[in-house]
């Protein structure tokens, strides 16, 4: 898990996606299929990573054979993989169903934890991309609330990045530009490379429609290199449309 975290955050997703591949593929030669599973599941969130739906679906799908006969936890993984695929290609409703499922199980376990923080994070981003801003608002706040609660500090980064996100949805330049300038330090204390780059996006672009173009520059610019460098077309378009913003 440490070397998971480690390539996964520090944008070596090349390597972790090798070493999913390899160790899937052990696994299934050993008869394990527990781990065979989870490597299924962190190569599918590489590909989610990189926006290639069919492939996060493929993980899914394989997911779901290896923990055919495990329990309920692995189930409830499997499900969440397939939300993230659903995502991916749009079909909001059924990602949503999939991460209430996942969110209603997890809390069986426990009301507050680092799982539930991060669930209420994703139904938040679904219900955003849906046009439903108030509850977006709502389950991005509560997964907050349970990321401090239980100290949870990528939680903390992850939620107060989506706000400040939320907020330049609602055209809230203001409150946009506090939410990322708070997010910023939490997402390099953590050190997971795209929360740093999206909270620059975020900035650049609240100080941008602020009319404080030349403050928002730096922070695009920065944005558009850690996107260039792992190689996420989509969120690299956002950062250059926030560079030319910035008169970049």
């Amino acid at each position: 898990m440490a070397l998971d975290t480690f390539l996964h955050f520090s944008g070596r997703w090349d390597d972790w996606l090798t070493l999913c591949q390899q160790g899937e593929e052990k696994a299934v030669a050993a008869k394990d299929s527990h781990n065979a599973g989870w490597r299924a599941y962190h190569a599918g969130w590489v590909y989610y990573l990189r926006g290639q739906v069919n492939k996060v679906l493929a993980c899914a799908d394989r997911c779901t054979g290896h923990w055919a006969e495990a329990g309920a936890l692995e189930r409830a993984t499997a499900i969440q993989l397939c939300g993230l695929g659903h995502r991916l290609e749009k079909d909001y409703p059924a990602s949503l169903t999939a991460y209430q499922k996942v969110l209603a199980f997890f809390q069986t376990i426990a009301l507050e934890s680092e799982v539930v923080a991060i669930v209420l994070n994703a139904v938040a981003g679904i219900e955003k991309e849906q046009g439903d801003l108030a509850a977006a608002e709502r389950d991005y706040k509560e997964g907050l609330r349970v990321a401090k609660k239980v100290k949870y500090q990528e939680g903390v980064a992850m939620c107060t990045g989506n706000l400040a996100e939320l907020a330049l949805a609602k055209e809230d330049w203001r409150k946009a530009e506090e939410l990322a300038r708070q997010a910023l330090p939490l997402s390099e204390e953590v050190g997971r490379q795209e929360l740093i780059a999206a909270d620059c996006r975020y900035l650049a672009t609240a100080l941008a429609r602020q009319g404080r173009e030349k403050e928002g520059l730096d922070y695009a610019r920065r944005a558009v290199e850690i996107f260039t460098h792992l190689r996420q077309p989509d969120e690299l378009k956002k950062a250059q449309a926030a560079l030319q913003e910035c008169g970049g």
